[in-house]
């Protein structure tokens, strides 16, 4: 099977993105990534302090290598290894009865849910994708409006993934 070189594009902006956005958050607020990453009890202590001050140019690394096509293999695999190990960490902590710790996953405090683990799994295959061979035809200009504008749907959607999943926690937190 080989994948479109368009929804190639669309993934790896998408995810390049989604990196950034993230290594944002963890570098602008660091002490409070620092003990989200705590929360999840799942490093030894002595290594929080390292994993969250290198964890966010690792993010910032795999989003670059995402957006040239020599490196996007290596991105996709590194990508998909660390959205893997954040569902991971999810997974543990929903297994220990430990939903209500802050997820670390952007600027707003999210508690840790099975819609996350989810998400992270959808975009792991996502990932993964872009290691799939991809069909050999030019990009032409409506390409790249097409990539423009389904990029901004990719960033819209987990946007409203992202709040339903807010106040659906909210909201199960009330009953």
């Amino acid at each position: 099977m080989m994948i479109d070189p368009l929804v190639t594009v669309v993934i790896a902006t998408s995810l390049a993105l989604l990196f950034l956005l993230a290594a944002r958050h963890k570098i602008s607020a660091r002490r409070r990534f620092e003990a989200q990453l705590a929360a999840y009890r799942i490093l030894p202590e002595s290594l929080v302090t390292p994993v969250a001050r290198i964890l966010p140019w690792v993010e910032t690394a795999v989003a670059a290598s995402l957006l040239f096509a020599i490196t996007r293999p290596f991105g996709a695999v590194m990508a998909a290894t660390l959205l893997a190990m954040y569902a991971l960490a999810m997974g543990i902590n929903l297994s220990r009865g430990r939903s209500q710790i802050d997820c670390g996953c952007g600027d707003t405090p999210q508690a840790l849910s099975g819609l996350l683990l989810l998400r992270n799994i959808v975009l792991t295959v996502g990932a993964l994708l872009l290691v799939a061979p991809v069909a050999t035809r030019p990009l032409g200009m409506l390409d790249m409006l097409f990539a423009v504008l389904f990029v901004a749907a990719c960033s819209l959607s987990y946007s409203l993934f992202e709040q339903l999943s807010r106040n659906h926690t909210l909201l199960t937190d009330k009953e």
